[in-house]
């Protein structure tokens, strides 16, 4: 085998990422050569089945059942987890992407305002590197009563705690 089939051997073995080859291309005026050659284009897809369109995970991986039709709220994400308000059952939802696993928590009562005009916001954050458990930021803006709340939930003690207040004049 000379040289050239060598190489064109090995390209086609790089992975089916949608960079391998403009990467490749980018190594030298040869390689560039190679890549583009509409023979190569053909051997390489041939020799890698086709992904799902273009190199995804597939969406159902990402999915969790909704909220009894009304939509979620995103809060934020951090360290693969991510954090939705359930509105309609005063609840949020800590889903880990990687995992699926998902973890339902009651919001704290003084955050429950039935109709009345709140504004939630929240952050997620893993304990530490490695571990399962995390914790939960919560602030809520109460504009009937005039007041800023919030509170820290941990999943390893499974409680909020830190209750924080303030009256304001909005």
């Amino acid at each position: 085998m000379d040289d050239e089939n060598l190489l064109s051997e090995i390209l086609l073995r790089l992975p089916p990422l949608p960079s391998s080859l403009p990467r490749a291309s980018a190594v030298c005026r040869r390689w560039r050569l190679l890549v583009s050659d509409p023979g190569f284009s053909r051997r390489f897809r041939i020799h890698h089945r086709p992904l799902e369109a273009p190199n995804r995970v597939p969406p159902e991986r990402f999915s969790f059942e909704d909220d009894g039709g009304r939509r979620s709220v995103i809060l934020g994400c951090r360290h693969g987890l991510a954090l939705f308000f359930l509105p309609s059952s005063n609840q949020i939802l800590v889903w880990d992407s990687v995992t699926s696993d998902q973890h339902r928590v009651a919001v704290p009562p003084e955050f429950e305002r039935d109709g009345l005009q709140i504004i939630i916001q929240g952050a997620v954050l893993r304990v530490a590197a490695g571990e399962v458990h995390f914790r939960v930021v919560l602030t809520v803006v109460d504009f009937e009563d005039k007041r800023a709340l919030a509170r820290v939930y941990s999943s390893a003690t499974g409680i909020w705690c830190c209750f924080m207040g303030a009256r304001k004049n909005f």
